[in-house]
């Protein structure tokens, strides 16, 4: 029995000494990882490139890493190292790149990634037959939604990783040592807004319109040739401010240099579309700089609620090719509101043949007599549907408008469109046959809540109204009394019945005397 127990212990040691050494095997036997890559919070990969350089081959012995320099990144590693390193072996290699990068913030590990990605891509766009390849590069196109990609299958090593077709060169620095590892990228893809001028929160037809589009001078090294072009896009409602030659006139401001002679070139296919092309400005400009580009547009007569300006980037996402990448569009609403007038009588039924003029207000809100608003019609020789005049002084326009009997696109039957937001009266000049005038201008007031929204009140009512139309009723009015009317004919009445009275009475006094 105890020879039994004692076969059974050495049996059980053993089985663990083999678990050990094959659990040992396993971990000194693997040398392979998978590098998960993460951008910023907010920012995806589209437009760009992610390259990863192997800097060195790594071994793994528990805690312990040797390093072998790959000989591909030399070159490289000799410049950003500088004359003073001498030592060419791989212990050499790697005693210069741990003193470059030992810090405990990891701003010299941050400045050791960014010199070598700099001068790793000013190489290669001097050296285009000798150019220094990627160990691994993935790209993404512009509609591209990913925030986080896995490369598999690496080699254990020291590895740089690397955007291109970013606002500047932020590279990072990440050992491969196990399974798994991450690195968080630090930069983004170059970007532009687009905004209006703060008197174009909403606008009137014939109103100009001052645009703005800002933006930064990228990175541009590693480039040959690098492309930074905007492009405009308007609506319908918006035309582009034109010279004698058929350009737009653009202004460009990069860092504190300003530039008078860049102009907007409008499509000959559409000339809703323009291009702005600062390829050439850009190239002599600090990284970094701030880009202002202004012009301007005019709101037209179809302009309409969401009139809308946007405005695109397209620029060099990959060192020595021609890719281009463009941005997503940055859009400016500029809203302009219709009045929508619902004319009846005190039965709802709509009334034609009213006439209404419409004023601006005073600065304290109150009607201003000597501001009525021009207007044109819609559809010539046709009542009920009209627009703010784009010139308030033209001969064509007219001050006066004109309800019809019937609904217009919905339920209203006067239809004013192309106005800003503020406050306005209505005036009725003139009542439909047989109904009374009102007595007193109806105050409008049309309020912007968002780019899209927006309320219309009518009078001192705060709530405004539910299907934004302004009702206004017209009642008849009662036959005033006149001489030869009804009075002449109730007294001829009550005489006529004064002298049957009397003559009643004069022929019973007659049958009594008899």
């Amino acid at each position: 029995m105890k020879k039994v127990k004692k076969i059974m212990a050495l049996m059980l040691a053993a089985i663990m000494m083999m678990a050990l050494s094959v659990t040992a095997f396993a971990a000194e036997g693997a040398t392979k990882g998978t590098l998960t890559v993460n951008v910023k919070d907010g920012q995806t990969l589209a437009n760009q490139t992610v390259n990863i350089y192997k800097l060195f081959d790594m071994t793994v012995s528990g805690s312990n890493y040797g390093y072998k320099v790959n000989s591909l990144y030399t070159p490289i590693l000799d410049q950003v190292l500088g004359d003073g390193f001498t030592d060419k072996t791989d212990q050499g290699y790697y005693d210069a790149v741990k003193k470059a990068t030992d810090t405990n913030n990891g701003t010299n590990t941050q400045k050791f990634a960014n010199d070598f990605t700099k001068k790793l891509l000013k190489y290669n766009k001097e050296h285009p037959d000798q150019m220094i390849k990627e160990t691994s590069t993935r790209s993404f196109d512009e509609d591209a939604t990913d925030t986080t990609f896995n490369v598999e299958g690496l080699d254990f090593g020291y590895y740089l990783v690397c955007q291109t077709g970013t606002k500047e060169i932020q590279s990072s620095l990440v050992p491969v040592v196990s399974a798994t590892a991450t690195v968080n990228l630090k930069t983004q893809a170059p970007d532009i807004t687009k905004t209006a001028d703060k008197d174009a929160t909403t606008v009137h037809v014939g109103q100009t319109v001052t645009y703005t589009i800002t933006g930064q001078v990228p990175d541009m090294t590693g480039y040959s040739n690098y492309v930074y072009k905007i492009h405009d896009t308007l609506t319908n409602g918006l035309d582009f401010v034109t010279n004698e030659a058929g350009n737009v006139v653009v202004t460009v401001k990069i860092g504190e240099a300003t530039y008078n002679d860049v102009v907007g070139a409008i499509s000959k296919d559409n000339e809703r579309n323009m291009t702005i092309d600062l390829s050439e400005k850009v190239k002599t400009a600090a990284t970094g700089a701030k880009i202002e580009v202004t012009y301007q547009a005019k709101v037209n007569k179809n302009a309409v609620v969401e009139t809308k300006n946007s405005a695109t980037l397209e620029y060099s996402n990959k060192p020595g090719t021609d890719a281009t990448g463009t941005t997503k569009p940055s859009e400016v609403v500029t809203p302009t509101y219709p009045l929508d007038v619902k004319k009846t009588d005190t039965k709802d039924i709509m009334l034609a043949g009213a006439h209404f003029k419409l004023y601006a207000s005073t600065t304290d809100g109150n009607i201003d007599k000597n501001a009525v608003i021009k207007v044109t019609k819609d559809v010539e020789n046709t009542d009920g549907e009209y627009t703010y005049a784009a010139d308030q002084s033209a001969a064509d326009t007219i001050d006066e408008m004109v309800t019809v009997a019937s609904a217009i696109d919905g339920n209203y039957n006067l239809h004013i469109n192309g106005l800003a937001a503020g406050i306005y009266y209505l005036e009725e000049t003139q009542a439909p046959d047989g109904y009374n005038k009102l007595s007193a201008p109806v105050k409008v007031t049309i309020k912007k809540t968002s780019d899209t929204e927006w309320t219309i009140t009518k009078d001192n009512n705060e709530t405004p109204e539910n299907d934004k139309i302004i009702d206004i009723q017209n009642s008849t009015g009662s036959l005033l009394p006149s001489t030869g009317g009804r009075g002449a004919i109730a007294f001829s009445v009550i005489a006529a019945l004064l002298v049957f009275g009397v003559a009643v009475s004069f022929i019973r006094d007659k049958r009594k005397e008899a």
